[in-house]
């Protein structure tokens, strides 16, 4: 079985901050794509079930209202991807 997985980056990122602390270092560095194969491998009625794609879904922050944001979430996204941990950002 292929398994999609789409991330609410809004929820993930805001909920890892609020739960972790936003001066925590690391918080921001889960690797989603290890999390989703391991929440699947431990299905019993998902045998031979196997991560195809993650999807990371989010909003672009605007640069003109928030440069520094901008900039932190370039980063960030582009980390996800250079990092193999999403295949898709919309």
């Amino acid at each position: 079985m292929r398994v999609g997985v789409y991330i609410d980056g809004f929820n993930l990122y805001y909920g890892g901050r609020d739960s972790c602390g936003r001066g925590t270092d690391g918080w921001r560095w889960l690797d989603v794509r290890s999390l989703s194969e391991d929440l699947i491998g431990r299905r019993r009625n998902w045998a031979g079930a196997a991560v195809e794609r993650i999807v990371y879904c989010t909003a672009r922050i605007s640069a003109s209202s928030n440069q520094d944001g901008a900039e932190e979430q370039d980063i960030y996204l582009k980390a996800l991807k250079a990092g193999n941990v999403v295949d898709l950002i919309e």
